[in-house]
């Protein structure tokens, strides 16, 4: 019994070594040769693990230009049916291969930056045939879009501005791609230094933004431009002279005029704890400084010059130098920028 054995897997041995060797072609030609040169004939339900070898190859192949034709699903359905291959044991060898895929095809498809009505179309046919629900097709190409939305973000923010012509570039890019750019899924930090940038830019071209409602009681005709979080760290009294700072001159009025600082690399004061905690507003006409303990108020047309440090502002009124240190150390020359168009504007 034991010999009879052997001799029939020795057989079946070689039916799956030749059908290997031919690299799975043919497979169903070499049944029938077997099946008509041996006694003992080699039935295809009892090799289904077999079988299983010959479909996973098939259908890498098949897969590999990211479309199932007609044709293949003949040859796919011939081979589950000729080994009677049970669909728990099909499904899971479309599941090995079955996202990989997906995702190249999505991924191929949005080269040129859009899916058209019949890419969209195509995609869920393949999807369908591996068993990918819709949501996940979805899933996958708005997933694959914010990818090729955050290259194109970081390609603009390379050399650490953003230009009008930039931001429009990357709006027709989310349109192209159907995704919303406040909503695309990209690196948090890389968002929000698009959009610090982009306000850089706005402000370099004169640009006065409105707070509503503000943190404090504005005056009549009077707007709030920026409001931030900031202490009052110090307030020195400078000995001689006035304050200087290379900068621009801007004209007020006869006989005055603004100095207009340029931003430090360095922070104004080491660690410093905080004297009095609370928020800095800019406005159409002064600057104030809101807090529990001391506040101020100072109209441009009383406020000397002002400079930026790299955390926080010096504000020069009189021969007294007022200190601000901000919470959030990039803001310093958004501050800044708004002032220097704030002041422009009023005069």
């Amino acid at each position: 019994m034991f010999k009879k054995l052997f001799q029939s897997l020795s057989s079946t041995g070689k039916l799956y070594e030749n059908i290997r060797n031919d690299n799975y072609r043919n497979w169903e030609s070499h049944f029938e040769n077997f099946n008509s040169t041996n006694a003992k004939k080699a039935d295809p339900v009892q090799l289904q693990s077999l079988g299983l070898e010959i479909y996973e190859h098939y259908l890498k192949e098949v897969i590999q230009d990211y479309a199932i034709t007609d044709g293949e699903k003949e040859i796919l359905t011939r081979i589950k049916e000729y080994f009677q291959l049970p669909d728990s044991a099909i499904n899971s060898i479309k599941g090995k291969y079955a996202k990989n895929a997906l995702n190249n095809l999505s991924k191929q498809m949005l080269a040129d930056n859009q899916l058209t009505a019949d890419e969209i179309k195509e995609m869920g046919l393949f999807a369908q045939e591996l068993n990918i629900s819709a949501e996940e097709v979805n899933r996958v190409n708005k997933l694959n879009a914010s990818e090729l939305y955050e290259s194109a973000v970081k390609q603009v923010l390379s050399d650490k501005m953003v230009t009008v012509e930039e931001q429009q570039s990357l709006k027709m890019l989310a349109q192209q791609l159907g995704i919303n750019m406040r909503e695309a899924s990209i690196d948090m930090k890389l968002r929000e230094e698009y959009y610090f940038l982009t306000l850089l830019n706005a402000l370099n071209q004169g640009y006065l933004p409105e707070v509503k409602p503000p943190a404090i009681e504005t005056q009549q005709d009077e707007v709030a431009c920026w409001e931030i979080s900031s202490n009052l760290v110090a307030a020195r009294t400078l000995n001689s002279g006035p304050y200087n700072s290379e900068g621009v001159r801007i004209r007020v009025e006869k006989g005055a005029s603004y100095q207009l600082g340029s931003s430090r690399n360095t922070p104004m004061i080491g660690e410093v704890s905080a004297n009095h905690q609370g928020v800095f507003v800019i406005t159409s006409k002064r600057v104030v400084f809101a807090a529990s303990q001391q506040s101020f108020s100072i109209p441009f047309t009383q406020l000397h010059s002002f400079d930026a440090y790299a955390d926080g502002i010096g504000l020069q009124k009189d021969d007294t130098e007022l200190l601000l240190q901000f919470y959030d150390k990039q803001m310093s020359e958004v501050v800044f920028k708004v002032l220097t168009n704030a002041i422009n504007k009023d005069h």
